[in-house]
């Protein structure tokens, strides 16, 4: 065989298996991109529970947020038994206000149609709404991740503020126990 010959065979054999592997390739192609896009368009049903985000302000301004570490939420987030407990006495509307996220996949009624939660149902915890955060930044709910960025610049504004307020009440104290120690003995301040 000429090498002419062994050239064109080659050829003819590779465009063969080119012809083969490319409608090949966009069939596995296409599929591979259509189903993340299936799957990302079902993830997009998890909406924002705005019912809760009020209540969570709400919560704060009371002064129901506990202001704990990051990674406290595992210890402090409720068990199924609490809440099948809070369902029972309260009712599925009072367990939805306790999370940011409602999944529109899920009948109304149901433990599942409610994502995200960020309270013990007594308290919001800052823990809560960290998880919340990661969580929405993780699966791609850039709305309940913003939602739960704000409730925390809430949480950690009204702790500044406390901070703050204690700081002064403490420098008045100290002043007054220093003008207190100043101060001749007999003589009074009006």
């Amino acid at each position: 065989m000429d090498k002419a010959h062994s050239c064109r065979l080659w050829n003819t054999d590779w465009q063969c298996v080119f012809r083969r592997l490319i409608p090949a390739t966009l069939v596995a192609g296409s599929i591979l991109i259509s189903c993340p896009a299936l799957s990302f368009a079902q993830s997009r049903t998890v909406k924002l529970n705005e019912n809760a985000f009020a209540f969570a302000k709400e919560l704060i301004t009371q002064g129901r947020a506990v202001v704990d570490k990051k990674n406290s939420w595992r210890d402090h987030h409720p068990m199924a038994e609490a809440e099948n407990e809070f369902i029972r006495v309260h009712g599925f509307a009072e367990y939805g206000k306790w999370h940011l996220g409602i999944d529109e996949t899920h009948a109304e009624g149901t433990k599942a149609r409610y994502k995200f939660p960020f309270g013990d149902f007594k308290n919001l915890h800052r823990c809560g709404l960290l998880a919340v955060k990661s969580r929405a930044h993780q699966f791609g709910y850039a709305v309940i991740e913003k939602a739960a960025i704000r409730l925390i610049e809430i949480v950690n504004s009204k702790e500044e503020n406390q901070s703050r307020r204690a700081r002064k009440e403490d420098n008045w104290a100290r002043r007054n126990t220093d003008l207190q120690s100043v101060r001749p003995a007999g003589v009074t301040l009006r």
